[in-house]
This record gives C-alpha cells, structure tokens and sequence, in this order.
C-alpha cells in the first residue's frame, strides 16, 4: 500500500522534529502534526498513480505555513530514496473550523 511507504519516509523525514505524520486524527491531538489520505488513485500503461491530500496542522498560521514547507521539500526528496516519482497537484491555507486549528493542505500526484 502506497501510504504505508509514504508514512514510512516522512516517519524518518520528521523523526528530528517530533513531528507526528498520521494517517487519522489523534485522540489526542498533539500541538502539530501532518495527516494525509488517498483521495484518487489510477494507472496508466501499468504506472500506478495516486493523489494523497497532506494537511500540516500547527498551533498558528505561522507554524502549520512553516510545516507545510518542511513536508514539500521532504516530499521532493521523496524519490531519491525510492522509486516513486511525485509532483505538487496545488495546495492552499485551509484552517480547520471543526477542530479550530491552523493548517495549510498540500496534492501530490505520486507515480510508482
């Protein structure tokens, strides 16, 4: 499963940080954490492709602005160490009004 291996690689990227990457909100939630999911998958000429949706949450703008950034420059280290291929599909601020939290949203489109 692609998310297993994508967690896996932020899991290490983040391992410095004590930066939580989590496939489901917490219950209990810590002061700043990434979650993603799978929001399409497809595959063309046997190429998997996958879009996985990244929230950065923090305890303000600033913060969850600053984590985003730290996972789009981990996430475009991402193939060097395997063999998926991804490129940034859009992303935008995106504060939580149900958890009342910061947080900014990236796409990846991911090629394996």
């Amino acid at each position: 499963m692609i998310e297993e291996r994508v967690k896996s690689f932020l899991d290490a990227e983040f391992a410095e940080d004590n930066i939580p990457v989590v496939l489901e909100i917490p219950d209990s939630i810590p002061e700043s954490f990434i979650i993603f999911q799978r929001v399409d998958i497809g595959r063309t000429n046997r190429i998997d492709a996958v879009t996985l949706e990244f929230r950065s949450y923090g305890p303000s703008k600033y913060t969850a602005a600053v984590l985003d950034e730290k996972l789009r420059a981990a996430m475009d280290k991402l193939h060097e160490t395997t063999d998926i291929t991804c490129e940034i599909g859009g992303g935008n601020d995106n504060t939580d009004t149900e958890l009342k939290r910061y947080r900014y949203r990236s796409y990846y489109n991911l090629y394996y």
